[in-house]
């Protein structure tokens, strides 16, 4: 990944000054996630990926190392910024409100939280944040309606997943016992019925798995 810096109006041009080595903010992009790390002394960003790139560039920042004291700090409420800003300089874990405002005025929620010190290759001590949506303080943007798709599609997968894949080990299995039964009926009857009940439970699971896994689906 390469460092950004203010070009014309609000827009950014790449350079080759280059964050890309910093694994945090990598994995945090992997992950769908803005991050940055920060000297927690002065706040000066040192890396960054190229979500929190997008998340920012309306505020028109050029220097990147300012972007978290001018485009991210303001953001906070008071309290909590003070808060956080404590927490930071002790390397402790902490979490804050930001509200990013966007061209045309929308304004959107994320809660940033923050790890505490991470063993590094750098001399300087860095603080890593990582920016999450919060959908529950967003009603105005597509999270919600997005996460209930996504609730819908893993309801629909686990369905599948009973359905192809457990009901058809337990068939399976009830199959087995009822093969096994049938086998050793001559040499001991009392352990072929035992094995000709289990059969029969297993084909009552299944039934009952298949009549739960339709009516999840009409939910």
């Amino acid at each position: 990944m390469k460092n950004s810096k203010e070009g014309g109006g609000s827009s950014f041009e790449e350079t080759n000054s280059g964050t890309s080595s910093d694994w945090i903010c990598c994995l945090m992009q992997q992950l769908g996630l803005p991050a940055l790390r920060i000297v927690p002394e002065t706040k000066r960003v040192t890396a960054f990926n190229r979500l929190f790139v997008d998340l920012i560039a309306s505020a028109g920042i050029g220097d990147y190392r300012l972007w978290f004291v001018e485009g991210v700090l303001p953001c906070m409420n008071n309290d909590e910024r003070e808060g956080w800003v404590a927490a930071a300089e002790r390397f402790e874990s902490a979490s804050a409100r930001v509200k990013f405002r966007f061209r045309g005025g929308r304004k959107r929620n994320f809660e940033m939280r923050s790890a505490g010190k991470i063993r590094q290759e750098t001399v300087e001590p860095l603080i890593a944040c990582v920016f999450i949506p919060s959908p529950a303080a967003n009603p105005g943007t597509n999270d919600r309606p997005g996460f209930a798709r996504g609730q819908a599609m893993e309801r629909s997968r686990i369905r599948d997943e009973l359905h192809k894949n457990v009901s058809q080990k337990l068939l399976g299995a009830a199959f087995g016992c009822k093969v096994l039964a049938g086998k050793i009926e001559r040499l001991d009857e009392d352990l072929a019925q035992q094995a000709s009940d289990l059969a029969e439970l297993l084909n009552t699971a299944v039934i009952d798995l298949q009549n739960l896994t339709r009516r999840s689906g009409d939910l």
